[in-house]
């Protein structure tokens, strides 16, 4: 593993850039909230007794960059990020880079030539992305870099670079997390056989998460769980045009030949839980409803789900708060070149270069009148935000920010 060289602070004090490609100053900008004072020990508290400890990272600089628009869940990712690295005197920079590959490449490229020591990127596409970390990696090679939802695919195989952590959510998980709830609900109708399912995504190699979850879909078709009725393809990754072609695709079926339908996406399930209500041979209105359920989830989902949980019955999804804290953890021990200390709580192994998030289920029934993306650790399962997933060392306690 690379040995990190120290940065002088007073650079990661001064330096200062502008990045006008990463779109408007409303959502796509640079944003900063770098710790008011780099701190040189870290306290970690537990009952009466409070140790210090020296910190590696006081006076370190380091940048989260999404290829994708601001979002909710991004934002709660952003908001852990950003608390950790105050408590751990670092300073922290934001870019939402409006799902353009080129911006995303230029956010990163510059901040490496400022002198960032470690970048935290999101979203990066199969289609690239290895090619163009492994050139910033080689040419900045005392940059620490952790990846989220990125494959690193060439050639036609997969790839790795050496020093560089890919973390994931469990995609197949999220999938079946929904497919067990199905399973459940069809026997406790006191049904029998495979759930009949009709699946929504976008098809193979589209994207590696829905190749990802598709892992999962196959595991239980191959066991004889499910059983896929069909498949529904929106056209573009848009609400639109999920509406368009489920509500098309629905005219076809009859509701007692088909038990569900699960989407890959929650923008599709937007789309199909709207063309269920458009349709009263699905929506109750003349007879059962057809149930559905969908990976991801925001507070649109949310209000559906309270709405209508005879429809939209669950998403499956992790928590993002989480996820943020579980990514720049991972960053900050590259950054410290303690990489036999990166958790994978996926199996539970540590010092690994893939970090994987098991998926929960949020339950349409489960949910309050309150409910919100921001509070469902309220009403979920006990995968979801579970603080033994964190990385840690004994300058990085799992206590810093709760």
């Amino acid at each position: 593993m690379k040995l990190k060289k120290m940065v002088a602070i007073a650079l990661a004090a001064t330096m200062t850039f502008g990045l006008g490609a990463c779109g408007s100053a409303a959502d796509s900008s640079a944003k900063s909230s770098s710790a008011a004072s780099a701190a040189t020990s870290v306290e970690a508290t537990s009952g009466t007794e409070t140790a210090s400890v020296d910190n590696p990272l006081a006076g370190k600089k380091v940048a989260y960059i999404m290829l994708l628009p601001s979002a909710t869940i991004f934002q709660m990712w952003k908001d852990s990020c950003d608390a950790l690295c105050q408590k751990m005197g670092v300073g922290f920079d934001f870019f939402f880079c409006d799902g353009d590959f080129n911006k995303w490449q230029d956010t990163i490229n510059t901040c490496a030539q400022a002198g960032y020591d470690g970048i935290l990127v999101s979203h990066g596409n199969q289609d690239g992305s290895y090619e163009f970390l492994n050139q910033v990696h080689e040419q900045y090679p005392d940059l620490s870099i952790v990846t989220f939802d990125t494959q690193f695919y060439s050639d036609g195989e997969y790839k790795k670079i050496d020093g560089v952590t890919q973390m994931f959510q469990q995609d197949s998980s999220l999938v079946t997390v929904l497919l067990d709830k199905m399973i459940a609900d069809k026997e406790a109708r006191g049904e029998s056989g495979p759930v009949r399912l009709i699946k929504v995504w976008r098809g193979p190699n589209y994207n590696s998460p829905f190749d990802r979850r598709e892992v999962g879909w196959e595991e239980y078709e191959e066991a004889g769980k499910i059983e896929t009725v069909g498949e529904v393809q929106p056209l573009e990754d848009s609400v639109d045009s999920a509406n368009t072609v489920t509500a098309a695709y629905l005219q076809t079926v009859k509701r007692e030949d088909v038990d569900g339908i699960i989407s890959y996406y929650d923008l599709y399930g937007q789309g199909v839980y709207n063309a269920i209500m458009e349709n009263d041979n699905m929506n109750g209105t003349n007879g059962d409803a057809l149930p559905m359920a969908s990976v991801d989830i925001d507070n649109v989902d949310v209000t559906n789900m309270q709405t209508h949980p005879e429809i939209w019955t669950a998403a499956g999804t992790t928590d993002w708060t989480l996820n943020g804290e579980i990514a720049m953890r991972i960053l900050f021990l590259e950054m410290a070149d303690d990489y036999e200390d990166i958790y994978n709580p996926a199996d539970g192994t540590k010092g690994g270069d893939v970090v994987e998030v098991p998926g929960s289920a949020i339950e349409a029934t489960k949910l309050t009148a309150d409910s919100t993306v921001e509070n469902l650790g309220d009403i979920a399962g006990e995968t979801y935000g579970n603080l033994d997933y964190l990385s840690e060392a004994d300058w990085m306690p799992k206590d810093l920010i709760h």
